[in-house]
C-alpha cells in the first residue's frame, strides 16, 4: 500500500528542530534585559562580570581596572595576591605550574 501523501502541501510552515542557546537569547528575546544588566544608565555597577557577563555574585572587582568580577572569573597574582580579572592577569608558563601575574608584578619578573 503507497504512503498517503500531505494534506497541507506546501501552506504548511516547515518544522525544524532549533537549538537555541545563551547567544540567541541575548541577541533576541532577552537582549533588552541582557543590555540593561551590563549598560546601567546610572552608571553604577551594573551588576554583570566585565569577563564573562555572568551576574556579580560578590563584591570582587579588578585591582588593576576595578571591574566586577563574579566568583569563576577571580584570579589572584601569585606575587602579590591582588585580585586581577582575565584581561589584566598575566599567564607565567615558565614554571611547571602556570602563575598569574598582575602588570605590577610581570614587570618584575621580566
Amino acid at each position: 500500500m503507497p504512503k498517503r501523501g500531505c494534506p497541507f502541501a506546501d501552506a504548511a510552515p516547515l518544522q525544524l528542530k532549533v537549538r537555541v542557546g545563551q547567544r540567541e537569547l541575548s541577541r533576541g528575546v532577552c537582549a533588552e534585559r541582557y543590555s540593561r544588566e551590563i549598560f546601567d544608565p546610572s552608571g553604577a555597577a551594573s551588576g554583570a562580570c566585565s569577563s564573562c557577563v555572568r551576574a556579580v555574585d560578590g563584591k570582587a572587582a579588578c585591582g588593576q581596572c576595578e571591574r566586577a568580577l563574579c566568583r569563576l572569573c577571580v584570579r589572584s597574582c601569585g606575587g602579590c595576591g591582588a585580585v586581577v580579572c582575565a584581561v589584566c592577569g598575566l599567564v607565567d608558563c615558565g614554571a611547571v605550574h602556570e602563575k598569574v601575574l598582575c602588570a605590577s608584578c610581570a614587570m618584575f619578573e621580566a
